[in-house]
């Protein structure tokens, strides 16, 4: 995922934008994160003084199953994120700025790209918002077909209550 920003950079231009897809071949990433191996990528690249600001989304999308029907699913996210480019990194780990550098007019946002990709996919996924989940007592995905059990699961430790209600 290399960016050539030589034009850019000697130019008169302030802002530059870049729009395109970036395939990952890191088959080890892909495994690990089922992502679909295409990535698009929207950057606005703005000169300011000595460095190279970046402000980009990153799209992609990838096999979940879903945390409430087991279901499987392909979900998309986009993600926002803003980077600094310099000519040369001081090593500085207190900042949570993302500090890329440039090398013969060329960034590159390889490792960058997979890092957020990690950090922004969701802890739980649901193929929709209102999913109903399967049924804890046959197993039927609510979402597909009505439940048939009459059962109402109660919790066994609150039984003695069901006493007091009865007089």
């Amino acid at each position: 995922m290399i960016i050539n920003l030589s034009e850019f950079l000697a130019s008169n231009k302030i802002s530059f934008n870049v729009s395109r897809n970036f395939v990952i071949g890191d088959e080890n990433f892909l495994a690990k994160t089922n992502l679909n191996n295409v990535v698009v990528f929207n950057g606005d690249f703005f000169k300011v003084n000595e460095n190279i600001l970046l402000s980009g989304t990153i799209k992609y999308n990838y096999s979940e199953v879903c945390a409430r029907c087991l279901t499987e699913f392909q979900n998309e996210v986009e993600t926002k994120f803003e980077a600094v480019i310099m000519r040369s990194i001081e090593d500085n780990n207190e900042s949570d700025e993302i500090k890329l550098s440039i090398e013969d007019g060329c960034v590159n946002l390889g490792e960058t790209v997979k890092q957020l990709i990690y950090l922004s996919m969701p802890m739980k996924s649901l193929c929709k918002d209102d999913c109903k989940g399967i049924c804890p007592t046959c197993g039927v995905n609510l979402n597909e077909e009505e439940c048939k059990c009459q059962n109402i699961i109660t919790d066994p430790r609150l039984d003695k209550l069901k006493t007091l209600l009865k007089d």
